[in-house]
Order: structure tokens, then C-alpha cells, then sequence
């Protein structure tokens, strides 16, 4: 058992009001470093000029049909999709998730893959759509694409004649 008990010394411990001024002082002396790291050139204060959610208009020029989607690129190079025609006609097909990669100033290069299914729901192929992009401004880009049908792993790809071209309008949090 302790025979000693402890106590705090009340003479070494700072003033409540001293402790608060040296917090507001640190983050008076930080706040230049943060309004530095997000320049105007970068959209919504993110890293990467893409970064962000897409509202697209994609359109397959083979097939003469034209669809919405959203698109979104996080920090890191993932991207995930849905689009307005994922579900029809039947069946449907999986979510849309991929990478993508800074290219050079404003291009960039995407591939986003999905599962397809058979009538009775039995994945059968990842199809993959290879991207090109490119950033007109900080809120509008355009894109084109090719699809390929590949085994379940991703592999064997081959070029289903499936191209694709792309708009697209950046989704702001203020609208």
C-alpha cells in the first residue's frame, strides 16, 4: 500500500488565464502557414486540381447514348463513380472504383473498372475504362476513354470497341 501521499504543488502550475493566452498566441503565430498552403490555383483548398466530385456527362460514341455520373478523385489517386444508367437496362453492375494519376499540368489519367454480371447475378467480367483527362479550368474538364473486358482478376484485357467521351463540371460544396 502507498504511505505517502502525493500532492501538486500549486506554486509550479501556470494561471488558467496565462494558459489560454499562450494557446490563442501559438495560433495567432500559425495562421499565415495555413492560409499559405491553399493557393488560389487550387479548387475548394485541395491538393490536387482534380481532386473533388464531378458531375459528367459521358457518352459512348458507338452506341449514340449519353448518361450522367459523378465521379469523384480523392488525395491519395483513388476514384470511384455511379452513373444514372448503372442500374438499367438489367443487369445491373457494380459500383465503379479506380486510380488515377497526374499526368502534366492539366491532364490527367484515370482507369475505372466495374464488375458485369449474367442474367442470374454471377459476376463475369471486370469491365475497365481507361481515362484521359484534362482540366479546361479549375471547374470544367473534358476527357475521352475506351472500355475492355477483363477476366475477374483484371487480367486478359481485351478492347471491346466501347469508346467514350467526356464533360464534365466540378461539383462546389457552396452550390
Amino acid at each position: 500500500m502507498f504511505t505517502k501521499r502525493h500532492t501538486i504543488n500549486n506554486s509550479k502550475r501556470l494561471p488558467l488565464r496565462k494558459v489560454v493566452c499562450a494557446c490563442a498566441l501559438a495560433l495567432l503565430t500559425l495562421e499565415p502557414f495555413a492560409i499559405a498552403q491553399s493557393g488560389a490555383t487550387e479548387s475548394q483548398g485541395l491538393g490536387s486540381r482534380i481532386e473533388g466530385t464531378w458531375i459528367v456527362t459521358i457518352h459512348r460514341v458507338n452506341q449514340g447514348v449519353t448518361f450522367t455520373a459523378l465521379q469523384s478523385f480523392t488525395a491519395g489517386g483513388v476514384t470511384v463513380a455511379t452513373g444514372s444508367m448503372d442500374r438499367t437496362p438489367p443487369p445491373p453492375i457494380s459500383p465503379l472504383y479506380g486510380s488515377w494519376v497526374h499526368m502534366n499540368d492539366n491532364s490527367y489519367t484515370a482507369a475505372i473498372c466495374f464488375f458485369a454480371f449474367d442474367p442470374a447475378g454471377n459476376a463475369v467480367a471486370i469491365i475497365k475504362t481507361p481515362e484521359t483527362l484534362h482540366l479546361v479550368d479549375d471547374n470544367n474538364l473534358v476527357g475521352t476513354g475506351s472500355g475492355l473486358a477483363c477476366d475477374l482478376n483484371g487480367d486478359h484485357c481485351v478492347d471491346i470497341n466501347s469508346p467514350i467521351t467526356i464533360s464534365g463540371k466540378r461539383l462546389l460544396a457552396s452550390n
